[in-house]
């Protein structure tokens, strides 16, 4: 999996590939509803307003709203989506 993570605007953009659609929305929406399996830092997510996903398989787009930059967020969505450990 391939994963670019780039600051804009209120928020971060990750572009993914290499993957089910199915798979990741399921993760989103654990960490969406405060269930991480993985290592989500609880003050990181309450920073975060909302999280989009947009894509087909293969390749997404996720959009993260809220104080949050892509240096802080890149090693958590490493790991809790790709499970690569930074």
């Amino acid at each position: 999996m391939i994963l670019n993570i780039t600051n804009q605007k209120d928020g971060v953009i990750a572009s993914l590939s290499g993957f089910k659609t199915d798979e990741l929305n399921a993760k989103i929406e654990l960490c969406k509803n405060g269930e991480c399996v993985c290592s989500c830092d609880p003050e990181m997510m309450q920073k975060i307003k909302s999280i989009d996903v947009t894509g087909q398989d293969g390749f997404a787009t996720i959009t993260i709203t809220g104080d949050v930059d892509a240096q802080a967020l890149a090693p958590m969505m490493q790991e809790c989506l790709l499970g690569e450990k930074q």
